[in-house]
């Protein structure tokens, strides 16, 4: 398929992750002995798990494959390289590449050659079709959690968050939190006065003054327009009940949002700021059979001729692709004819 993989590590996790990276460890060592299982502390070093990505980078040297190191979150230099047109999209399962401005994701990624899957999710299409912008993504990750703020805001759930962003009228929810911050008087004291409806038009007025005058919603001079019972009323009072409906439905939300202690969520904002520094070009090599040999075997007791049977087909890929593009061809296999 011509597919080519850029690895990339993590870097230094954010001490916004640390409680996070706490539920974690604790689920990962269910049921081990606490002098077994790592302490749970706001360290967001990760020793061991930096061992195993220095491993990992080791392998796929041996391997001729490329590889970064992210400067923080591995889904951010994920999402960089796919915003700038360096890879075609992101495979991660992680949906936070969406918050850190990835283009295409790639997520439950299936191996399996019987019947192989992987789900497509485009940020045009949340954008098109979902109204969603990369602000309002991170604005719904602060509201119902993330990585940073695991419990989300509690009391506001998905379908009051959405609803809030489909009344802000272009505003995003980032710069909502800073005018929720500033107003003190948040909602209007302007109050409308209800006056009598008519039943027939729903047009303040009665139907017996309508049909002897008209209705001036109408554009009649006699009689009125029957309306269905859903029909919303133009009138001063109807904008200003709808108004106040809003404005209460916000306000709730806000007292919630407001009593968090992470409020205005500036850390969060991470998420619309690149630390990873420009990657111009990947370097692949050919792989190195020898090399991968030791290191299977030194690090999983693989047979030589096992790791053989695995790397082989990598290497008679690579050098394949090289013929192709009148690149030299490795000397450690040679064609039989």
């Amino acid at each position: 398929m011509g597919v080519k993989l850029v690895f990339v590590m993590e870097g230094e996790a954010p001490i916004l992750k640390a409680e996070t990276m706490r539920k974690r460890t604790e689920i990962r060592y269910k049921g081990f002995k606490k002098s077994a299982a790592p302490k749970c502390t706001t360290n967001t070093g990760r020793g061991r798990f930096k061992a195993v990505l220095r491993e990992c980078a080791e392998m796929l040297d041996y391997m001729g494959l490329p590889w970064v190191t992210a400067a923080g979150e591995a889904e951010a230099m994920c999402a960089y390289l796919d915003s700038q047109g360096l890879v075609d999209g992101c495979i991660t399962n992680d949906g936070d590449a969406f918050l850190y401005g990835a283009r295409t994701v790639y997520r439950n990624f299936n191996m399996n050659t019987k019947d192989p899957q992987v789900d497509c999710y485009r940020t045009s299409r949340v954008q098109t079709e979902l109204h969603l912008s990369r602000e309002s993504l991170v604005g719904l990750a602060i509201l119902l959690g993330c990585d940073y703020i695991p419990k989300g805001i509690p009391g506001v759930g998905k379908e009051q968050a959405l609803r809030l962003i489909q009344t802000l009228q272009g505003q995003t929810l980032l710069q909502r939190f800073i005018q929720w911050k500033e107003d003190d008087a948040f909602i209007s004291e302007g109050v409308a006065k209800k006056v009598p409806h008519c039943n027939v038009c729903r047009h303040p007025g009665s139907a017996k003054a309508h049909e002897r005058g008209g209705c001036l919603l109408c554009d009649s001079k006699q009689f009125c327009q029957p309306q269905d019972f859903d029909y919303q009323c133009p009138c001063d009072w109807h904008r200003y009940e709808q108004s106040r409906q809003a404005l209460s439905f916000e306000a709730n939300i806000r007292k919630k949002t407001l009593a968090s202690p992470m409020f205005p969520f500036t850390e969060v904002q991470e998420f619309l700021i690149p630390k990873d520094k420009p990657v111009s070009h990947f370097k692949r090599r050919q792989p190195n059979l020898l090399l991968m040999q030791k290191f299977t075997y030194d690090k999983m007791e693989w047979p030589a001729h096992y790791t053989s049977e695995k790397v082989l087909v990598l290497m008679t890929y690579t050098n394949l692709m090289n013929r192709k593009h009148g690149r030299e061809v490795s000397l450690q296999i040679k064609p039989l004819r």
